[in-house]
């Protein structure tokens, strides 16, 4: 039998998806890529397919109501900043806590985790998905399971009282103030809220897979808007302690992680 010709065909190869923990951010001078930082202390590292979260337009979006869970005690708010850095979280048992965004790998028995950043719950789902206590946020997400409650982006600054409602401030921070005020908290007491960079420390952990706030982001977006906060606050009867004691946060009186761990 006469052998055929074979003609070689060449082509561009097809792309394959694959799950990946990759993100792309396009700038000026083109396509920069970031790897994700694996979660911490226990948590899993299976990679995660990255879709939009963001709800579909048009879809309606159901607001959660935020108990008043914890009615006149003590709620800890853990940041970010790098003054956490070789903090021993088990201070913390007892406690009632919120864990802001990756804070809460290191304080896995956190009462509540909180984030506003959408693409926080796609860089982490299956940890999220796998912490047992209250999650917030305010941005709805296509991909959430049942027990996220997602909250209404209120006013900027100052302080909503509508338990559906957060006023954001531009920062996770300033929002996750207002959550432990309708958790019915008398006194708030701050972790990690730095609001400025400790040379290339930028938090007390590893980071994530997006260029962090320049320290003129903390001066010039998140910072004015406290000063309404902590008026409102006062108000209303809430105390709000700073336990950072170099922080740019200069609304709240100051005092050391020793002082603060002494409430109960």
């Amino acid at each position: 039998m006469q052998r055929r010709g074979v003609k070689k065909i060449i082509q561009e190869p097809i792309a394959e998806v694959r799950p990946s923990n990759i993100t792309r951010r396009v700038q000026k001078r083109g396509v920069v890529r970031t790897t994700s930082i694996q979660p911490a202390r226990g948590f899993s590292q299976r990679a995660l397919e990255i879709k939009n979260s963001e709800v579909p337009t048009g879809k309606p979006i159901k607001y959660s109501i935020v108990p008043r869970k914890f009615e006149g005690e003590t709620i800890y708010i853990i940041g970010g900043g790098p003054s956490l850095k070789n903090f021993n979280f088990a201070e913390l048992k007892g406690h009632r806590t919120i864990a802001i965004n990756k804070a809460v790998f290191f304080h896995q028995t956190a009462d509540v985790l909180y984030w506003t950043d959408s693409r926080f719950y796609t860089w982490y789902k299956n940890d999220i998905d796998n912490f047992n206590g209250l999650k917030f946020t305010l941005k709805p997400g296509s991909q959430y399971t049942t027990d996220i409650k997602v909250l209404r982006k209120g006013i900027p600054h100052g302080l909503e009282k509508d338990p559906q409602v957060l006023a954001h401030g531009y920062n996770s921070g300033y929002a996750a103030i207002n959550l432990a005020y309708h958790l019915g908290a008398v006194r708030i007491v701050l972790l990690g809220f730095d609001m400025h960079n400790a040379g290339k420390d930028t938090h007390f952990h590893d980071g994530y897979p997006t260029r962090a706030a320049g320290d003129h982001i903390y001066r010039d977006k998140f910072l004015p808007g406290f000063k309404e906060l902590e008026k409102a606050l006062r108000a209303e009867g809430v105390t709000v302690f700073n336990a950072s004691p170099h922080s740019q946060l200069n609304e709240f009186p100051k005092i050391t992680l020793a002082q603060a761990l002494s409430f109960r």
